[in-house]
């Protein structure tokens, strides 16, 4: 775990040190699991939400699940954005599928017009999951629209790190770094949601025994390893 003197060791860093190896499986079993994770969770909602009309973003997409998606799925949307604050990290998206535009930008300041979407997808968003980033994406869907979020869970994270809202990452070379990472407990994740117009409409987890797909991480542990959240903008952006 995380502690204290270990967190004042270790350099602070962000996912362009990391986006050369982010998704080697071998390197980071860890990261391959969740993203596997966060991919069954998100399969099971696109088809619910994502249809021929919807104009589509996605933030902090890096390998783009939705992208992804559509590949495996053959459908189509209208519009489609990935965006990251990493140009590295969003070049693992590049040709992915036709019909894809590109936009580097910070999750906490989306550079669009207030409804201009609907759906916004954050696969593994705890890098930035803030009341800001939150606000941004309200702002940019329209009313009736849905975020789907995932990220690691709670249970997982406390294991590891405690509270320390961050994750520690050894890199090929053997730095030590540290990235944002904001994990939430469900009803504090629930109250930053709804305070900015949106309402929760459904909350599942993956567990560990759900994975089948990526080498098994030694990091994992029996239980829940990502959550998921559904959300709905109101009309008027605020709770009745």
């Amino acid at each position: 775990m995380l502690t204290l003197g270990r967190l004042n060791f270790l350099r602070r860093g962000t996912y362009t040190d990391l986006a050369s190896e982010y998704y080697d499986a071998t390197r980071h079993p860890t990261c391959a699991n969740f993203r596997e994770a966060s991919y069954r969770l998100l399969a099971q909602w696109l088809p619910r939400f994502a249809r021929p009309d919807s104009r589509v973003l996605e933030v902090g997409a890096g390998a783009s699940i939705v992208a992804d998606w559509l590949s495996n799925s053959g459908r189509t949307v209208a519009r489609f954005v990935a965006t990251d604050l990493a140009p590295a990290m969003l070049a693992y998206s590049h040709g992915s599928i036709d019909a894809i535009d590109y936009v580097v930008c910070d999750a906490e300041h989306l550079p669009f017009i207030s409804e201009s979407f609907d759906m916004v997808v954050s696969s593994l968003g705890d890098p930035y999951n803030t009341p800001l980033f939150w606000s941004e994406a309200a702002q940019v869907l329209r009313v009736g629209g849905h975020v789907l979020f995932t990220s690691p869970a709670l249970e997982w994270a406390l294991k590891f790190r405690g509270e320390a809202d961050t994750a520690e990452f050894v890199t090929s070379n053997g730095s030590e770094i540290l990235v944002p990472s904001y994990v939430r407990a469900d009803d504090v994740q629930s109250r930053m949601i709804e305070a900015n117009g949106l309402r929760l409409v459904e909350n599942r987890t993956v567990e560990d025994t759900s994975l089948s797909a990526t080498p098994r991480s030694p990091r994992l542990r029996p239980g829940r390893i990502v959550s998921g959240y559904v959300a709905e903008k109101l009309e008027l952006g605020f709770p009745s």
